[in-house]
Order: structure tokens, then C-alpha cells, then sequence
């Protein structure tokens, strides 16, 4: 067999996870059988094995090349994030690149969960250790509190705390069908959470340690909401 130039292999390579992930998210890693990937790329079983000894290792293959894409992606998404962790601005461009986070590639948080469920999460352990320090790493500049603010709280556990709760909304939002699951618009939704992390659930109190009582429409919230939107 005549030796394949390597764009020729990376061209089949691109054919078979393809049709390895349409399998995969259809069927499960376990229900997909090497045969049924080999045909639905339109190759041989022979000339799939050439590429990928097993099944896992086509399986490894395909997540490092949606790794690949997702730390471009994060780098995107994330460089441009400056200035303090606790201005409305900034949670708003953070969830804003969070969401995008999500719905752009949402077949990689897919290969996730069938790799928690299927595999005790072997492959994609890597995701979330030390998340904190990978997030930096994206980051232009290192993210502040505000001076003056008095917060005892470590930038960076705010930040990734931050992170995960806009990233959580979004992937119930997108790949769970959880359509509004806190009840009320998306806009509204990261902006009432916005509120809690500036101000906490006590927000609009008369002075510290003073509770006011509210009916909770949510009616100042879905005006910052309705603001924002027009600002941009």
C-alpha cells in the first residue's frame, strides 16, 4: 500500500471521527461498533484500523482534536477580559464569552458526559483540575477586586466561581433543555445573577446589616437587563 501524504491522512483521519461522533452522540460509545464507524465513514474496516488500534483510541483521538479547537476557542473568548471581577461590565462580557463557550462547540461538553457516564470520566479528568489556574493562564491580565472594597475574597476563587456558575447555566440551558430553568429570561437570569455576585441576595438594602423587605419581581434587575441590552 502506497504511503499516504500526511494532508491525505489527516483529510481521512477528519472522514472517521466525524462519523465516529455522529455514532457516538446517537448511540454511545459502547452501542457504536468500530464496523458501523468504518461504514459510515465509507471506509474499510482495514483502512480504519490503520489509523486507530482500538475504538478508545479513536475515541482519545477525537476529544484531543475538539481540545484543540476549545483552548482556541477559551483563548478567544477570554483574553479580553481586564479590569476588576466585580463590575457589572465585566460579568457581562464574561458571560457573554461563557455562553459562546457552550453553544459554539456543543458536542465537545456531549463527548464529556458520555465520558463521565461511559468511561468514569478517564478522558476528560483534565477538563476541571486545577481550572483556576488554566483560566488565568487564558486571561491578558490578571483579574482584580475593585480597591477599596474591603473583599476578603481571593480574585481568583471569584473569578472561577464565577465561571462555573455562567458555565452551568449555559450548558442546562443548551444541552439539557432546561428552556429558563431559573424561571425567568436568559437576560434576566445573568443579571439577577450578576446582582448576587456584586451585591448578594440582600441587594438594595437600606445600610449594611439592614434587611428590606422586597416582593422579589425582580423589576430593578429587569431594567439593568433592559439597559444593558442597549448598550450593546
Amino acid at each position: 500500500m502506497p504511503k499516504l501524504r500526511e494532508p491525505q491522512v489527516e483529510r481521512n483521519q477528519e472522514k472517521i471521527e466525524a462519523a465516529a461522533l455522529r455514532l457516538f452522540i446517537q448511540r454511545g460509545f459502547y452501542g457504536t461498533s468500530v464496523r458501523d464507524i468504518a461504514k459510515g465513514a465509507g471506509v474499510s474496516l482495514g483502512n480504519l484500523y490503520n489509523y486507530y488500534r482500538t475504538k478508545e483510541q479513536l475515541f482519545a483521538s477525537l476529544i484531543r482534536r475538539y481540545e484543540a479547537k476549545m483552548a482556541g476557542l477559551m483563548r478567544v473568548e477570554l483574553a479580553g477580559l481586564t479590569g476588576t471581577i466585580d463590575d457589572p461590565d465585566n460579568l457581562r462580557k464574561l458571560a457573554a464569552g461563557v455562553r459562546r463557550i457552550v453553544y459554539k462547540e456543543p458536542d465537545y461538553w456531549r463527548l464529556m458526559y458520555m465520558d463521565i457516564t461511559e468511561f468514569g470520566n478517564r478522558h476528560f479528568a483534565f477538563v476541571f483540575r486545577d481550572l483556576s489556574r488554566r483560566l488565568q493562564h487564558l486571561l491578558d491580565q490578571p483579574i482584580r477586586v475593585q480597591s477599596g472594597s474591603g473583599s476578603r475574597v481571593k480574585p481568583k476563587v471569584a473569578f472561577t466561581a464565577i465561571y462555573l456558575q455562567f458555565f452551568t447555566y449555559f450548558l442546562v440551558e443548551k444541552l439539557f433543555g432546561g428552556k429558563n430553568h431559573l424561571g425567568v429570561p436568559e437576560e434576566e437570569a445573568i443579571e439577577q445573577l450578576i446582582e448576587i455576585f456584586t451585591n448578594g441576595v440582600h441587594s438594595g438594602s437600606p445600610h449594611k446589616g439592614s434587611r428590606k423587605n422586597s416582593n422579589g419581581d425582580g423589576t430593578a434587575v429587569r431594567q439593568r437587563a433592559k439597559s444593558a441590552r442597549a448598550k450593546g
